[in-house]
């Protein structure tokens, strides 16, 4: 008896008290969720920088393995690159051949014979960044034996896709720098050092 007396007097919430409590929790999350977000867009902000840096090096191992230049293009303003080989008959004075010497190349063998993988060549793949974030600027120095591919990418880049960055099969790259940003949480630069083809991810900027 004493049990059920107990719970017939226990109180119970009021409309009032339920009401001050959806305010006060609906106030708490009117200050959490827009923190939550800028941390979810911090987060892929960096993982767009680490991306691309990632792919940047897989680039000048792959152009240095495969003996043949391989470029990557940016969609300003867009959320994507691309990835795809060029190839020239200055590729072979660069290429090493599969005994470790230039010796075919200097002997005067032909072309044909000195130019490595010559299948797949207009193999094109696409990285797409994480959401939210855009590709606001591509800058790329001017190289002379950059001229060739660039004066060829015209086309693409009257399209917005910016100016390519190379990757050589001697190990050196395009010197280039590239603006990541995320509307509500500002930006990353990817810089990719020429002679070396180092890549750096700059820390999260503010616009």
């Amino acid at each position: 008896m004493s049990f059920h007396h107990t719970l017939r007097r226990r109180p119970a919430f009021t409309l009032l008290e339920l009401l001050l409590t959806l305010v006060v929790l609906a106030a708490i999350a009117s200050v959490a969720i827009p923190h939550a977000g800028v941390l979810l867009g911090d987060r892929r902000l960096v993982r767009a920088g680490d991306q691309l840096r990632v792919e940047m090096t897989r680039l000048r191992v792959d152009a240095m393995r495969q003996g043949r230049v391989m470029m990557m293009e940016g969609m300003v303003e867009g959320s994507s690159f691309r990835i795809k080989p060029f190839f020239s008959v200055s590729d072979s004075t660069e290429a090493i051949d599969q005994t470790g010497s230039q010796s075919a190349l200097l002997s005067g063998a032909t072309q044909g014979t000195v130019v490595p993988l010559q299948t797949d060549l207009d193999a094109e793949t696409e990285v797409a960044l994480p959401e939210d974030v855009t590709v606001t600027s591509i800058g790329v120095v001017s190289a002379a034996r950059a001229a060739e591919i660039e004066q060829l990418s015209l086309s693409n880049q009257a399209e917005g896709w910016g100016r390519p960055i190379l990757f050589y099969p001697d190990g050196t790259t395009s010197t280039a720098a590239i603006t990541l940003s995320h509307a509500s949480v500002g930006r990353v630069v990817v810089r990719i050092r020429g002679i070396t083809g180092d890549v750096t991810v700059s820390e999260v900027l503010s616009q």
